[in-house]
């Protein structure tokens, strides 16, 4: 009973760990640079736009704007060419330019 605790506290250090890293590393990194309207993610360029009834996706990272400041940058759920960028209360939505 005593080697089940230890391996149950064991396996909560590690999936804590694993968070931590997540939340403090992986999801601040820089992904992405907006510049004015134009927003730079993954080599392909999203102008700004307005989207209504949108849903955030999942947080792909922060980007960073020409004032040095950052966002965190979303996918948009069921629009695989948008993507939203959160300003805390309000937020910027980025639709992918034509090639």
């Amino acid at each position: 009973m005593k080697r089940v605790i230890v391996l149950l506290r064991s396996l909560l250090l590690v999936l804590l760990a694993a968070l931590l890293l997540k939340v403090l590393v992986w999801d601040r990194r820089i992904v992405g640079e907006v510049e004015g309207i134009l927003l730079t993610y993954e080599g392909a360029v999203y102008r700004e736009a307005g989207l209504s009834d949108w849903h955030v996706g999942e947080r792909l990272g922060r980007v960073r704007f020409d004032d040095g400041s950052t966002a965190y940058l979303y996918t948009v759920e069921g629009e695989p060419d948008w993507l939203h960028v959160s300003l805390g209360w309000d937020g910027r939505e980025y639709v992918r330019e034509p090639k």
